[in-house]
């Protein structure tokens, strides 16, 4: 075996056995993605969105349920990607990266890469960005979900996954993103927006918890610590 089976394996050790399970595995994500991803998406109905590494297609599944007519998934995992058909979207078996590379130019108005750029390599993550930039359309967005290398929780999330091999801080994925000709870079930390319930009480006490554990640690360490989610999200536009 090597590290690759353990990753065929994800949706068996996640309880995805039909789609069923991956409406439910979405539901959990829903407000999520609603509260962070939706804002970043094209208002058209038609627009053309890739998710990369799109696995059992929950991420696709929502995007279908929201009224987007042409998602199309990628993933190298012909046992993920018998999930992800299900959603009614359009999955392709291929290397992520390399059929970004066979696109053509400005075809895209949208890509996304949630929990993907961990999975790969510094060398490729570049290509990533520099063919994101190509083929997506003026004002187009790559939209990614990471680790969150600023925060003093990160290793809950990187060393969570054998296939982990790298994460970025905002300001390195900042300066990647500018020195490959993306307009601009936006973050969004998790923390709050993954709050589902009684946020009147819960955000606030986020809010708070954060400052207190902020200027703790910045009397530590003249450390300052912005991002405290384990888990961050990036929009870099073009």
């Amino acid at each position: 075996m090597s590290h690759l089976d353990y990753y065929r394996y994800q949706a068996t050790a996640r309880g995805i056995r039909s789609l069923a399970d991956v409406e439910r595995a979405a539901a959990g994500r829903v407000h999520i993605w609603q509260r962070i991803v939706r804002p970043w998406l094209p208002p058209e109905p038609s627009a053309p969105i890739v998710e990369l590494a799109c696995g059992h297609g929950s991420f696709l599944w929502w995007l279908r349920r929201g009224g987007y007519e042409r998602p199309t998934g990628v993933d190298s995992s012909p046992e993920q990607l018998e999930f992800a058909r299900q959603t009614g979207a359009a999955v392709i078996q291929a290397d992520a990266i390399a059929w970004l590379a066979a696109q053509p130019a400005a075809s895209l108005s949208a890509i996304a890469g949630i929990d993907f750029i961990e999975h790969i390599d510094k060398d490729s993550l570049m290509t990533l960005l520099k063919e994101s930039l190509r083929v997506l359309q003026p004002g187009g967005r790559l939209i990614l979900r990471f680790p969150n290398g600023d925060s003093p929780l990160v290793g809950m999330n990187l060393f969570n996954d054998i296939t982990h091999i790298w994460t970025y801080t905002p300001n390195c994925l900042d300066t990647l993103a500018r020195m490959h000709g993306f307009r601009e870079t936006f973050f969004v930390d998790e923390s709050e927006e993954a709050i589902r319930d009684h946020r009147w009480f819960k955000v606030p006490l986020c809010r708070l918890s954060q400052g207190i554990l902020g200027f703790l640690l910045r009397a530590a360490t003249r450390e300052k610590v912005t991002h405290w989610s384990p888990h961050l999200w990036a929009c870099l536009e073009k």
